[in-house]
Parts: structure tokens; sequence; C-alpha cells
């Protein structure tokens, strides 16, 4: 791997660290808020069983880890792992 690979694997591993850091800041702040003392509405719809706001936070989480999970999986992958076939040189 060259400098410039390196490089750019440290930046990719630098924005893993960023963004880990930032979900423990927003699930420090989101499990330390004040609780509230009812509903604001009597009804609240729901979807898949759950508030709808609830069912929405959860998706967004979803879809979040699975984009860190797909971001680990490109950053540990081996980028030399085989070589390419439009780079092969044929010899005739």
């Amino acid at each position: 791997m060259t400098g410039r690979g390196l490089r750019g694997r440290q930046q990719a591993q630098l924005l893993l660290g960023v963004t880990l850091a930032l979900d423990a800041l927003l699930a420090f702040l989101f499990l330390s808020q004040p609780g509230t003392m009812g509903p604001r509405i009597d009804a609240p719809p729901f979807l898949l069983g759950l508030p709808l706001g609830t069912t929405i936070i959860a998706i967004g989480i979803a879809l979040h880890l699975g984009g860190l999970a797909w971001m680990v999986r490109i950053l540990r992958a081996d980028p030399e792992r085989h070589a390419s076939s439009w780079r092969a040189v044929r010899s005739r």
C-alpha cells in the first residue's frame, strides 16, 4: 500500500472514531434527558406496535448502525487482496 493509501486509511479510522464518539454523546444526551409528567397528546399514532416517534427513531438508529457496520467492513477489507482483471498484463 502506498503512502497515499495509508493516509486515506488513517483518515477513515479517524472518521469512524469521531462518528462513534458522537454516537456516544448522543446516547448520553438521550438517556440523561428529564422525564415528562404525562403524554402531550391523548392517543399517539402507532406504527409497528410502537408510538410513531419511537418507531421513526428506532428505524433511524437501525439504519445508522447498518451504515457503521458497512464502514467497518470497508475499513477492514484488504485493498490489495487480488490483482484487478483490468490491470492484468496479458502476454501474447
